[in-house]
């Protein structure tokens, strides 16, 4: 007998004199867990969760201010006040930069006559609306007395499903809630949400008023900005979309120094091809984005592009999603020559298209709570790159 079958009998015959099967179960469990009986190693330290979240809230949270837009009226008061007057909007916004820029969600502030800030410990303060990104309901606003320090932003990029990850905003105006959820999945588009789309989905709870509010990694960097839940009842049902932080910084810059975004644009519906779509459609390729729609008098058409090619490269880059598409094409800028290499039946073409600049959405910033998913492109009638 081996000492370690040795020590489980002697265990064994020490808790079988009152003890009972549950003890005799909690002495297998002692001895077999440094390594069981099949030698599995020990779970690594690392990998435990912390007993506390507290020190990546209190990193991020001074960051985390309540956004008030409102329709000014003949009896309303030139700066927004909580909850006095019809027709006020309320949610998030996160600091972005110590010389007082934010950034929020634009169907908060769209149409807006009066938007005001209001940090714990601070008066409400009126903020300048420098501009918004439409495409991807993100607004950025300026503030005269900063109100906190500008967070700190991280990579979500490296996010994985299964990530821990917090939302912090002011949901029913309750200041600076926090919840917990991990990462659901990375990179979700064709939701019909925004004209462009390359969502984080988690299961942190999210509400009205959370929107433009920070979702957060475990140690306290923004990782996202939360802009939209997937609900029947307009409440957390544990589907919610935030736009990355290295998204939603560019955007920032881009309308801090311009007050717009411009990107480049060729003029297609896309989707990212999958099998299904390669059998609906008879495709020799399951890799590359299928070309749904061309529009006329676009870069694409003027380059022969057709609805049913698949674009599996630009220039020696590989193109495997929509997003990645048009994150391509809009970081090309207007006036860009770009080759393309694309899939037509079992022809591998390259083509080379000329960059535009991508218009001016035709559609206003979504609803702020309730949404529902709708297959097919984003982007009004399908022009999604």
């Amino acid at each position: 007998m081996t000492d370690r079958l040795k020590t489980i009998a002697a265990l064994s015959a020490a808790f079988g004199l009152g003890f009972g099967a549950g003890a005799l179960c909690v002495a297998f469990a002692l001895v077999l867990g440094a390594g069981g009986l099949g030698g599995a190693p020990p779970v690594a330290e690392h990998l435990a969760a912390p007993a506390s979240y507290a020190d990546a809230v209190a990193r991020a949270a001074p960051s985390v201010v309540r956004v008030f837009g409102q329709r000014l009226g003949p009896a309303a008061t030139p700066l927004p006040q909580p909850g006095a007057t019809p027709g006020l909007s309320r949610g998030s916004a996160v600091v972005v930069s110590d010389d007082g820029l934010l950034v929020t969600n634009g169907h908060i502030v769209i149409g807006a006559d009066a938007i005001g800030v209001e940090a714990p410990g601070h008066g409400i303060q009126a903020a300048e609306l420098l501009g918004v990104d439409a495409a991807t309901d993100l607004a950025v606003l300026r503030i005269t007395e900063p109100v906190g320090p500008a967070i700190a932003v991280g990579e979500p990029e490296r996010l994985r499903p299964g990530d821990v990850v917090l939302a912090i905003g002011n949901p029913f105006g309750l200041d600076q809630t926090v919840s917990q959820g991990i990462v659901s999945a990375t990179g979700r588009d064709d939701l019909g949400l925004t004209e462009i789309e390359d969502f984080i989905q988690t299961d942190a709870p999210v509400n009205p008023g959370n929107s433009g509010g920070a979702l957060i990694d475990t140690r306290g960097l923004l990782v996202g900005i939360n802009t939209a839940i997937m609900s029947d009842s307009g409440r957390s049902e544990g589907v919610a979309f935030a736009i990355p932080s290295d998204r939603a910084m560019e955007v920032v810059r881009e309308i801090a120094a311009h007050g717009n975004v411009t990107r480049g644009w060729i003029g297609i519906g896309a989707r990212t091809l999958d099998a299904t779509l390669a059998q609906r459609f008879g495709l020799r390729t399951r890799e590359g984005v299928l070309v749904t729609r061309v529009l006329e008098e676009s870069p694409a058409a003027t380059a022969d592009l057709r609805a049913g090619d698949v674009i599996v490269k630009i220039g020696d880059e590989a193109v495997p999603s929509s997003p990645a598409l048009r994150k391509r094409i809009s970081a090309a800028g207007d006036g860009t020559e770009l080759a393309i290499e694309l899939m037509r039946g079992s022809e591998r073409l390259t083509t080379r298209i000329t960059t535009g600049l991508r218009p001016a959405p035709s559609v206003t910033a979504p609803s702020p709570a309730a949404v529902a998913a709708r297959p097919g492109c984003t982007g009004p009638d399908g022009d999604g790159c």
